[in-house]
């Protein structure tokens, strides 16, 4: 499927400090692009882990993605902060990112957002190893805080190894995320089973994929702290 991207103003989910914080090692990069306020345009994973689908509106076709289908209207909730995600259907890998120093004006920023995977089989026959699009992200405060992640809702899409988010602006790469997908045990599956069943978006609307869908997409507060692996 099935990524989303989208602009999270969620005081609970942020996880930002109130000073400018240093480049976490392994999870961005920071870019020595030319200053737009007092300080260099900088990139940080904030928060990146196992998340689920709560409810969606369905699959649309949208040509970006490596699958040709996208969720739209999604609603998904972290259940563990982690880089290795097991393979079950309705599970979903994503991340939360922020970049800082913008202008608030204009208000959107022209991003470029890539993923890189393993090669995967489609139903056509054709082979992918990822996507690579741009897409617009509201600047607010100086500063752009997104989400972006991939869902698994078919069989195909079962693929081992690294999955790698990269985040440009221009010619600067300001995030970059690994995940590693892997076969879990029967006793992961049976433990896990039950959270992802009744997540899934296999549903083909028949719809066209339309940029205004992103910014409904929802990431909920779990009400506590989902666990570090």
């Amino acid at each position: 499927m099935k990524f989303w991207t989208v602009t999270a103003i969620l005081l609970a989910l942020i996880g930002c400090d109130s000073d400018v914080p240093e480049a976490a090692p392994g999870g961005s990069a920071s870019a020595n692009t030319s200053s737009y306020v007092d300080g260099v345009l900088q990139g940080r994973v904030s928060q990146r882990g196992l998340y689920r689908l709560v409810r969606s509106g369905g699959l649309v076709d949208n040509p970006n993605t490596s699958t040709g289908k996208t969720v739209s209207n999604a609603v998904i909730r972290l259940v563990k902060s982690t880089d290795r995600i097991p393979l079950l259907i309705g599970a979903n890998m994503s991340l939360q990112f922020r970049l800082w120093y913008f202008p608030d004006q204009p208000a959107y920023v022209d991003l470029r957002r890539i993923l890189k995977h393993p090669a995967m089989t489609l139903p056509d026959g054709s082979v992918s190893t990822g996507s690579d699009y741009m897409m617009k992200e509201r600047v607010s405060v100086n500063q752009v805080i997104a989400y972006t992640g991939y869902g698994f809702d078919e069989e195909y899409e079962m693929v081992e190894g690294d999955w790698i988010f990269e985040i440009w602006h221009e010619d600067r790469k300001l995030i970059e995320q690994k995940f590693t997908t892997y076969r879990p045990d029967k006793e992961e599956i049976a433990a896990l089973a039950s959270i992802f069943a009744s997540g899934t978006a296999n549903q083909t609307t028949g719809e066209a994929f339309s940029n205004r869908d992103w910014p409904r997409t929802v990431v909920e507060d779990a009400g506590e702290e989902a666990p570090e692996e």
